[in-house]
């Protein structure tokens, strides 16, 4: 049996911290700190968060958690700018195992989809260890407000629904472009032909992940039972280890009012099953469909940014404007990234 484990000890934050640039209406500071998680994988021990704090009033808190990859960081970069312009705190936290987190020997992303157990829940683990560490370092700094935000997109959205299962200080959630089920995210995506690879090629790994045919029975005999348990008892179970790290798994444990569920149309990415199978976890949520595919819809959070703005019920129309005001930082920004 595999336990998983997303709890940590929670001792003083020993953290160093310098602004980066600065726009108009606010400053970026780059934080790092040593993970809390036990077990991280070389190259992943330090925690790497961007954060966006308005020079006035802070009128809310946001944390943006990223996709899988590298390539969408750059398009979240623009919103925890443009947030911090009308008095969000926005804080961008880098994934282990991606962007400047890679582990030694991998690729950006590869950690969380490697057919290998062990490996698949020690990402997983530390993914929400550094994320529930990260409010803590919020918190401590008096930048995590109880009007808050969590933006997850993609692989971030599945992170931040097991983060919100577990922990109760978010107040609101946006899951973008996500979904749920790891056989269909493992055996189904086009993300994900690197496994069916492997696995057309022989390679074998313990908890049969290797067997397609067996890991779907399994789900299809337990997944009920499963949702039935709390947190803990999934964490603890003899349930198959890949149910401890579904947010599959978790979803019936985060309050669908606070979650708003935006799906692509056009995304080819995920599966439609993987995602209809997670937003049918949370009746009764905000659910939007729009005409974009899994990647498109970066350039367009505008749209987004003014929708966190009325979720976080931020009115002042002067304030408001400062999101149309162009930003051209981003220059510094990769300067500062790949020097």
């Amino acid at each position: 049996m595999m336990k998983v484990n997303f709890n940590y000890e929670k001792n003083p934050f020993d953290y160093s911290s310098g602004y980066i640039f600065k726009g108009k209406h606010y400053r970026c500071s780059y934080i790092t700190y040593k993970t809390r998680y036990k077990n991280p994988k070389m190259g992943t021990e330090q925690v790497q968060i961007y954060n966006f704090k308005p020079k006035g009033k802070i009128f809310a808190s946001s944390l943006i958690v990223h996709g899988l990859g590298s390539s969408n960081i750059k398009f979240l970069i623009w919103m925890g700018r443009h947030l911090a312009s009308v008095g969000i705190n926005s804080t961008i936290l880098i994934l282990p195992g991606n962007y400047t987190r890679v582990d030694d020997s991998s690729v950006s992303g590869r950690s969380f989809l490697w057919p290998e157990m062990n490996q698949l829940v020690q990402f997983w683990e530390n993914a929400v260890v550094d994320l529930r560490s990260t409010l803590d370092l919020l918190e401590s700094l008096d930048l995590w407000k109880e009007n808050n935000i969590v933006i997850g997109y993609c692989l971030g959205g599945m992170v931040s629904t097991i983060t919100a299962a577990v922990d109760k200080r978010i107040s609101e959630l946006v899951l973008m472009t996500t979904g749920g089920s790891l056989p269909e995210i493992l055996y189904r995506s086009p993300t994900t032909k690197f496994i069916r690879r492997l696995i057309d090629k022989g390679f074998k790994t313990d908890y049969n992940l290797h067997d397609v045919e067996y890991i779907n029975s399994i789900y299809k005999k337990n997944l009920d039972k499963v949702k039935t348990m709390s947190a803990q008892e999934i964490m603890e179970s003899d349930i198959h280890p890949l149910f401890k790290i579904d947010p599959l798994s978790y979803a019936h444990l985060v309050d669908p009012k606070i979650i708003t569920f935006i799906e692509a149309i056009f995304d080819n990415t995920l599966s439609r099953k993987s995602r209809k199978m997670l937003l049918k976890e949370f009746k009764g949520c905000k659910y939007y469909m729009i005409p974009v595919g899994h990647v498109t819809w970066l350039p367009f959070e505008y749209l987004l940014a003014h929708y966190i703005l009325n979720k976080l019920n931020i009115k002042d129309s002067k304030i408001r404007t400062r999101l149309l005001e162009r930003d051209k930082i981003s220059d510094n920004f990769d300067n500062f990234i790949h020097k």
